[in-house]
Formats: C-alpha cells, sequence, structure tokens
C-alpha cells in the first residue's frame, strides 16, 4: 500500500526515537487525525512525506515499526522516549526508497488521493491532516 503523511512542522523524528534506531521518520498517536489509515501501515509499505516546504522529496519504505512508545518534554528536543511500553505512540522506521520533488497538491491531484482533511477541488490540506493511504496510480 502507499500512504501520505504530513510533517509540514519538521519534526525531527530521527532525534526524538535516536534512543530506539537511526531510521525513524514519522509517529503519530490515536487522538490525531488519520489514525485509522496510519493503522493500516505494514513493513513494506511505501510513505510519501510532505516537509516543511509542502513538497514530497521523498518516499520511504517502512522496515519496522513500534507501537506502544511513550513520549515526554525534553529540553533540548521538545521530546524524547521516556519508555517502549505503556504508550500509545506508534513510530515508523524506514529507508528512502524514492526521491521526487513535487508539491503535495499536484502529488494529491495526481494520485486522486482522498480525506476529509484535503479540499476535494485543490488538494490542499485542512488544518490536521497527517496521513491518508492510496491506491497506486498506472
Amino acid at each position: 500500500m502507499k500512504f501520505m503523511v504530513s510533517n509540514i512542522g519538521n519534526r525531527d523524528h530521527m532525534t526524538i526515537f535516536s534512543d530506539l534506531t537511526d531510521s525513524a521518520f514519522f509517529d503519530l498517536a490515536p487522538a490525531q487525525h488519520g489514525w485509522a489509515d496510519y493503522l493500516k501501515i505494514g513493513v513494506g509499505d511505501s510513505v510519501y512525506v510532505i516537509d516543511k516546504n509542502r513538497m514530497i522529496t521523498k518516499c520511504f519504505r517502512v522496515i519496522g515499526l513500534a507501537d506502544g512508545i511513550v513520549l515526554e518534554n525534553d529540553a533540548v528536543w521538545g521530546e524524547k522516549v521516556a519508555s517502549v511500553t505503556g504508550g500509545n505512540t506508534r513510530v515508523l522506521f524506514g529507508e528512502v526508497c524514492e526521491s521526487l520533488e513535487q508539491h503535495y497538491s499536484d502529488f494529491v491531484e495526481s494520485n486522486s488521493i482522498s480525506s476529509p482533511k484535503l479540499n476535494p477541488n485543490t488538494g490542499k490540506m485542512y488544518p490536521g491532516f497527517n496521513c491518508a493511504s492510496f491506491e497506486s496510480q498506472a
């Protein structure tokens, strides 16, 4: 399967989750929009990441995930891992499998991606967009 996630907040996953791995690229918790699609992500899936410039420049192939992570505030990095059990955060680990340079709204349109948090006419994100699954376009 293929997924698109938003990291327009430029969250530094590699640093936050460095105690677990050096390949973390996204995380989400159940209260955040897109959780149902996010739970469908598995090893081998492709995840396109919207960056702080609202561009999709990387696609990651998921090589692992961790559920139940607890985060705590950190003065330097904002957050860090407090425990690997007892929490509700799911973290994705991956490797870059594709490089591209496409504005996310063009990517949404060319891949017919739909979500309640995406404007169906423009492909632009509404506040709170985090994750959407989509089918491969031939």
